[in-house]
C-alpha cells in the first residue's frame, strides 16, 4: 500500500465480533482484516454489477473481461461458474446474425469462394492437376 489514510468508522457490535473473528482466524490484526473484508466485498460487489450489466447485454464479454481485470477465458469461466449464459439469445438469432454477416463479407468480394467445396487444385496449361 502506497498511500494509507486513517479512517473512523462506527460498527454494531455483532459486525465488530465478526470481523474479530475473521482477523483471529487468519492471524492478523483488526485493521489489516477490515482492509482485507473491504476489498474482498467490493471486488465482489463490482463482479455482481459486472454480470448484471452482461447479463443485461450492456457489456460485452471482452468489456465484462476488462471491467474485472480478467482474461477473455477467464471470464469466459467465471460466466460458466457463475451460471451466466455466455452466448446471449437464442440460436436462430445467431443463425440469422451469423448468416447476414457472411451475406456482408461476401457482399464485398467480386469473388467469392465456394462454400461448402473444396478449393480447386492447380493445374498445367493442358488442364492437368500438378507438374508431371
Amino acid at each position: 500500500m502506497s498511500d494509507i489514510a486513517r479512517v473512523n468508522a462506527t460498527l454494531d457490535r455483532d459486525l465488530l465480533d465478526r470481523v474479530d473473528a475473521f482477523a483471529s482466524r487468519h492471524r492478523e490484526d483488526r485493521s489489516t482484516a477490515i482492509r482485507q473484508l473491504l476489498d474482498i466485498a467490493l471486488r465482489e460487489l463490482a463482479k455482481q454489477d459486472g454480470l448484471d450489466a452482461y447479463r443485461g447485454g450492456r457489456l460485452t464479454l471482452r468489456e465484462l473481461a476488462t471491467m474485472l481485470g480478467l482474461g477473455v477465458w477467464a471470464t469466459h469461466d467465471l460466466l460458466s461458474a457463475e451460471g451466466v449464459a455466455v452466448a446471449q439469445g437464442t440460436m436462430s438469432d445467431t443463425a440469422v446474425d451469423a448468416a447476414a454477416l457472411l451475406a456482408e463479407m461476401l457482399a464485398g468480394s467480386e469473388d467469392p469462394p465456394p462454400v461448402g467445396r473444396a478449393r480447386s487444385r492447380p493445374t498445367d496449361p493442358d488442364g492437368r492437376l500438378g507438374a508431371q
